[in-house]
C-alpha cells in the first residue's frame, strides 16, 4: 500500500509495479478493499470494548471480553485473533499491585474451625462466603457487607452501610435467606467469614443458628479468599462504572452492578455463563462440576 501512494512520488507505472508484486491490478484493489473492511471491523470492535470497560467492566480482560461482548457471533473472530487486535491496540491491562493484609479476627469466632480447608462442593447452597470492605467514591464512602454462594459464584446477599454493623450485616444474611428460602439451606450449608464481629454479635449469630448452618471462620484472608476476590472485583472492575449523582442514587446504581454481575457477566469458571445462568442451567446438567477449595492445613 504505501508504494502505491509514493508511485508518483517515484515515477513508477503502476503496471509495472503490480508485475515486481506478483499481483494484478485487481487483485491489488480486492486486497485494499479487504483491509478497509477489516480496519472498519477494528474500530467498531474497539469502540464496543471502550464501551463496556467505561459502563459494565473496568477491568474486563480480553478474554472475558470475548464471551461477554459476543465477539464470535458479531464478527466471525476467533479468541487468538481477538487478543492479538486488544494487544496491537494497546487495550492489555496493567496487573493491579496485591497486598496480603492478615485478618483481625474477634475473640469469640476462635471458637470455630475453617472448615473448608480441601472442601468439594458439587451444588449451590453447600458453601456461602462472607467478608465485608470499603467502597469510595468522592466523599462518599459506605461499608459493603457480601454474601457470595461459593458453587455458583452468584452475589446472593449485600447491604451498603454508612457504619460497620452487625444490623448492616445482618440486613446480607437476611437477603440471603429470603433468596434461597431456609428449607433450602437449612442444616446443610457452610457459613464461611474472616471471623469479623459483626458475624459473631448475638443478632447474627442467633439467625445462623436458628437455621443450624455450620460455621467456619478462616485463620486469615488468604482462607477467605473466594470472597476477598469477590470484594476486589467489586472495588476495581465496577467500582468506576457507577454513575454517582447522590447518596440514593449510590444505592440504586450499586443494584443495578450486582443486577449485571449475577445475571449478564459471563464467567470462565462456569462455562462463560452468568452465576444465575450457570444456576439455571444446573437441573439439565448430566454431570454436576466439583470444586475442590485449597487446603491450608
Amino acid at each position: 500500500m504505501k508504494l502505491h501512494d509514493s508511485r508518483t512520488h517515484d515515477k513508477v507505472s503502476m503496471e509495472r509495479l503490480y508485475a515486481y508484486c506478483g499481483i494484478t491490478r485487481q487483485g491489488f484493489y480486492q486486497a485494499k478493499a479487504r483491509l478497509a473492511k477489516e480496519q472498519e471491523i477494528i474500530e467498531k470492535l474497539l469502540r464496543q470494548v471502550t464501551a463496556y470497560r467505561k459502563k459494565k467492566d473496568r477491568r474486563a480482560g480480553s478474554r472475558g471480553l470475548y464471551y461477554n461482548l459476543d465477539i464470535k457471533s458479531q464478527f466471525d473472530i476467533g479468541i487468538t485473533k481477538f487478543e492479538q487486535i486488544i494487544a496491537l491496540a494497546g487495550y492489555s491491562l496493567m496487573p493491579l499491585r496485591k497486598r496480603v493484609i492478615t485478618t483481625k479476627s474477634c475473640y469469640s469466632s476462635r471458637a470455630y474451625p475453617n472448615l473448608t480447608n480441601g472442601l468439594i462442593i458439587r451444588d449451590i447452597n453447600e458453601l456461602v462466603a462472607g467478608d465485608l470492605t470499603y467502597l469510595t467514591i468522592g466523599k462518599l464512602r459506605r461499608y459493603l457487607f457480601c454474601l457470595t454462594d461459593v458453587y455458583s459464584g452468584r452475589l446472593v446477599g449485600h447491604c451498603l452501610g454508612k457504619q460497620m454493623r452487625a444490623e448492616e450485616a445482618h440486613c446480607a444474611l437476611i437477603m440471603w435467606i429470603d433468596l434461597r428460602g431456609e428449607p433450602a439451606i437449612m442444616d446443610l450449608c457452610i457459613h464461611h467469614t474472616d471471623g469479623g464481629r459483626q458475624y459473631f454479635s448475638a443478632l447474627y449469630l442467633n439467625t445462623l443458628k436458628s437455621l443450624n448452618l455450620k460455621i467456619s471462620v478462616a485463620d486469615n484472608c488468604l482462607e477467605n479468599g473466594f470472597a476477598e476476590q469477590r470484594n476486589g472485583l467489586i472495588r476495581n472492575h465496577f467500582l468506576a462504572t457507577l454513575d454517582i449523582r447522590s447518596e440514593s442514587h449510590f444505592n440504586k446504581s450499586f443494584d443495578k452492578m450486582v443486577y449485571f454481575y449475577n445475571y449478564e457477566r459471563k464467567q470462565k469458571r462456569l462455562g462463560w455463563r452468568s452465576p444465575v445462568e450457570f444456576e439455571n442451567q444446573l437441573s439439565t446438567m448430566k454431570t454436576k462440576p466439583e470444586w475442590r477449595l485449597y487446603d491450608f492445613g
